[in-house]
């Protein structure tokens, strides 16, 4: 069985996207800096994006820098996919799946946070995990506007609520997608 090297290569880059897109969320949401996790992948991401900052500040919490390296990477990685398979694309065609691609993956981010924190409230309540406690800081700034109007009885239904408006920004971006008429990366 031969690996297709492009495709080997695409999920390298994705890998590299995902992890500045974590990052970029750190930033956004405004996670603990004493949290392991977090110190350790400033430690290692900052060097990277530190001479990007020039002129690609961080702007009230959103990192550009950041933004940009994570749309180029997922560009990239788009672009060297698409090749490998042969199909017939435009550049512009690859930037718009890159930008649709990075708000599914944000997204995906943000669902796996919820799903983490909401089975760690239940299975590890009152839990100092730096895992669990990174994920709860995430999800907390989602839930937070929802929690005023669907508490009730000592039941939160906040992520449900959050869980639906991610369903609903997914299928709103892969519409788009389809409408787009943009190459299918499979």
């Amino acid at each position: 069985m031969d690996m297709n090297p492009n495709f080997v290569m695409f999920t390298f880059i994705n890998l590299i996207s995902i992890v500045l897109s974590i990052y970029f969320f750190f930033r956004v949401f405004e996670v603990n800096f004493n949290n392991l996790i977090v110190s350790r992948s400033y430690f290692y991401i900052e060097p990277f994006l530190s001479p990007f900052r020039l002129f690609l500040p961080v702007i009230y919490r959103f990192d550009l820098s950041c933004l940009a390296l994570i749309f180029f990477f997922k560009s990239l990685g788009i672009y060297i996919l698409l090749t490998g398979l042969e199909k017939d694309f435009l550049l512009n065609d690859c930037l718009l799946l890159a930008a649709t691609e990075i708000l599914l993956s944000f997204n995906e981010i943000l669902r796996y946070s919820l799903l983490i924190s909401i089975i760690g409230s239940w299975a590890f309540p009152n839990s100092h995990n730096y895992f669990l406690s990174l994920c709860n800081s995430i999800t907390n700034v989602l839930l937070k506007p929802f929690q005023s109007f669907t508490i009730t009885e000592g039941t939160d239904f906040s992520p449900i609520v959050v869980f639906i408006l991610i369903y609903l920004i997914d299928r709103i971006l892969i519409r788009l997608q389809i409408f787009l008429e943009l190459p299918g990366l499979n």
